[in-house]
């Protein structure tokens, strides 16, 4: 699978990394206080180990479609667990692994949040099971005419943190961007944006690490996208 951002963790490792999972309490508490917010489902305490496992995965899918990537991957217990494969028979940590799960979800929740992504998760929760159909589709998806992704992802759920992701399109080797789309908007910013190009590009790829270049690449898709009438 092709990563999402033109960079890798070596690439990134001489400086600050915001991606690391929180694992103090304290911190942990700190960070869902924010999550008050997200109350469609009934969420009443910041604390998440009072929450259900459902409300557990549903927020980490609303966190997670809006590129906040800290504060989803602090809804992950730092020994979590990941499944390699469909049927779970091969697992590898989720923090630290030589598959790098944490920085692979970083940059495809940071992508989607970019494009003007959506989830459209649908969960069910048996026990401390929650299993999810994500229907995953963007901008580029739309202008391209391609059908959203539609794919389970299921978490175990323990005291309110995930101890086991199992994600569907990731060891299905799917790719969750259109490149030739992609190419055209990135045509389309060195003509209308020439300035802005260098910043937001790299070798094609999507620089989407910064809040600022993921809210401004929104823009301009959104604009890029309208123009060739397609809307949101």
């Amino acid at each position: 699978m092709q990563t999402i951002g033109g960079r890798t963790p070596e690439q990134d490792s001489g400086r600050a990394n915001p991606l690391m999972p929180i694992v103090a309490v304290a911190a942990v508490l700190a960070v869902f206080a924010g999550l008050l917010s997200l109350s469609d489902d009934g969420i009443s305490q910041a604390d998440p180990r009072n929450w259900t496992p459902l409300q557990t995965a549903n927020a980490f899918n609303q966190l997670y479609e809006t590129g906040r990537v800290g504060e989803f991957q602090a809804l992950v217990s730092p020994d979590a667990e990941w499944c390699v494969n469909a049927e779970c028979t091969v697992i590898s940590p989720f923090f630290g692994s030589l598959y790098n799960h944490e920085f692979q979800t970083a940059h495809e929740s940071q992508y989607l949040s970019a494009t003007g992504g959506t989830l459209g998760a649908e969960c069910e929760a048996e026990g401390p099971v929650v299993t999810c159909l994500w229907n995953q589709t963007n901008l580029l998806f739309k202008v391209g005419g391609i059908d959203p992704w539609t794919g389970p992802q299921s978490f175990t759920i323990e005291n309110g943190f995930i101890a086991r992701y199992s994600g569907g399109y990731r060891y299905e080797g799917v790719i969750i961007y259109d490149r030739v789309q992609q190419n055209q908007y990135s045509d389309w910013l060195e003509v209308h944006y020439p300035d802005e190009h260098p910043v937001l590009f790299e070798d094609q790829l999507m620089l989407v690490f910064s809040e600022p270049n993921r809210a401004r690449h929104l823009e301009l898709i959104t604009e890029w996208s309208a123009g060739l009438g397609t809307s949101r």
